[in-house]
């Protein structure tokens, strides 16, 4: 097996993600949700920046990478948004797997506008991760004790769009490493997302104020994040993109075995067969 310098980073990126999936749900509950994406943001585009004052100078931009830093900005705030949205209002057992393919639609742009191509074991092997990611990120339990006639569209729109913007999100991100590098295109992107969310709180009046009593958790997430973005960059540097980003949005399998592991939850039937389409996709991608 043979795991390049590009599959490397994208399982960091996939831990970093999913441990972050982990403690966020932690932030949120003792916050609510613009409060603890806000915050945690705020803490990545700290470390980030800090991490540039020292080592880099500030670039010459274009209007075309201007333009593709703001979108890719509006698409990360649409796409957490959207999906927090869609946990609120439906159901996590229908509107997790939704979101949870977010991947599918980088590989299918990246193969259309970026020119991507991908051999037969590294198709099965995206398409097994995906699956995967789908089938661990809901209680198969949930689904049977639910009413499909009163909840099967309930937040289904939200995690559509959430999908769909994560998705063009990380298409967009690979555009943009190519045009200015992996770090200062996450910097960068980080720094418009708080913009939006700031600008979004004030026009919908929401309390951001910091919430002192989920510190440690805004901390963690914010750090996490910013690895797993960072890595993610660096990841599509060597690798194409329609590659690294399934290997990332394997993050729910991670996020997964961690509350297993701390708070003793037990494993359904479907959430195993997703770790193991998860294991069998990223072989299959190291091959």
């Amino acid at each position: 097996m043979d795991i390049t310098f590009g599959i490397f980073f994208g399982l960091v990126s996939m831990l970093s993600w999913g441990a972050s999936d982990f403690f966020i749900a932690k932030s949120v509950r003792g916050s609510g949700v613009l409060r603890a994406f806000l915050w945690a943001q705020i803490a990545s585009v700290t470390l980030l920046f800090s991490i540039f004052l020292y080592y880099y100078d500030l670039p010459e931009f274009t209007f075309y990478t201007a333009v593709l830093i703001l979108s890719a900005g509006l698409l990360g705030v649409i796409s957490n948004l959207s999906f927090y949205k869609s946990l609120k209002v439906g159901k996590v057992c229908i509107v997790m797997p939704i979101a949870s393919c977010w991947a599918m639609i980088t590989v299918i742009l990246s193969m259309i506008f970026l020119g991507e191509s991908l051999d037969t074991a590294q198709i099965f092997g995206i398409a097994f991760a995906i699956l995967g990611a789908a089938l661990v990120s809901f209680k198969l339990s949930d689904l049977k004790k639910m009413d499909l006639s009163k909840h099967a569209n309930k937040g289904v729109e939200y995690a559509v769009v959430a999908a769909f913007a994560y998705g063009t999100n990380f298409v967009l991100i690979d555009v943009l490493v190519s045009e200015i590098g992996w770090f200062l295109s996450i910097l960068f992107i980080e720094i418009v997302v708080v913009f939006y969310l700031l600008l979004y709180s004030r026009a919908s009046g929401s309390d951001i104020s910091f919430p002192k009593n989920v510190l440690l958790f805004i901390g963690l997430v914010g750090l996490l994040d910013a690895v797993a973005y960072l890595c993610y960059g660096i990841g599509i540097t060597s690798e194409f993109g329609s590659i690294v980003a399934p290997i990332a949005a394997s993050s729910p399998a991670i996020s997964i075995l961690l509350a297993k592991i701390f708070f003793k939850e037990e494993l359904e039937i479907n959430q195993k067969a997703g770790i193991f389409f998860v294991l069998t996709g990223l072989i299959l991608l190291a091959l």
